[in-house]
């Protein structure tokens, strides 16, 4: 048996990565751009039927229709028209996030591979987070995850199974 068959992975750590909290080797370096075009690749993928969200509360599997739904959604509000006969008016405001996503939960494992010296790990899941504000401040509250994506076929069958799916 080679030393790498010896080395198990841990059990999988989930935490928050997100554009307030992340740090790059460049200090002066803030953007969160390239992380939101990788995440955008993966809705972009759920959207498609390609990969499977699964509901974050219940783990119940999302069809890409009601994936979507909950990274694009519209509302409906009403505003006074400036100008005669001064009527209020009906707007729609379509919010899409699928290119802004600034927050992910991450589901990972570790090994220590003794053949090469490195530490390996592979991301199991995501899962999409949006922003919550106090409605009378604008103040971020934090943040709420949309659903789970897998990409490993052994962790999506682990997280079905706690919802006896």
């Amino acid at each position: 048996q080679s030393p790498t068959a010896e080395a198990r992975w841990t059990k999988p750590a989930v935490y928050a990565v997100d554009a307030p909290t992340t740090y790059y080797d460049d200090i002066e370096d803030e953007d969160f751009s390239e992380y939101s075009k990788l995440i955008f690749e993966v809705l972009k993928q759920v959207h498609a039927g390609k990969l499977t969200a699964y509901n974050y509360i219940d783990g119940k599997p999302l069809s890409a229709e009601e994936a979507k739904k909950k990274t694009v959604w519209s509302d409906t509000v009403f505003v006074d028209n400036p100008n005669p006969p001064f009527d209020t008016e009906m707007k729609v405001i379509v919010t899409d996030i699928t290119e802004k996503v600034a927050s992910v939960k991450v589901k990972e494992t570790w090994r220590f591979n003794k053949e090469t010296l490195q530490l390996e790990k592979k991301v199991l899941g995501i899962a999409p987070r949006v922003a919550i504000y106090d409605n009378q401040t604008g103040e971020l509250r934090g943040h709420t995850p949309l659903f789970w994506v897998f990409f490993d076929k052994q962790a999506e069958e682990n997280f079905k199974k706690q919802f006896n799916l």
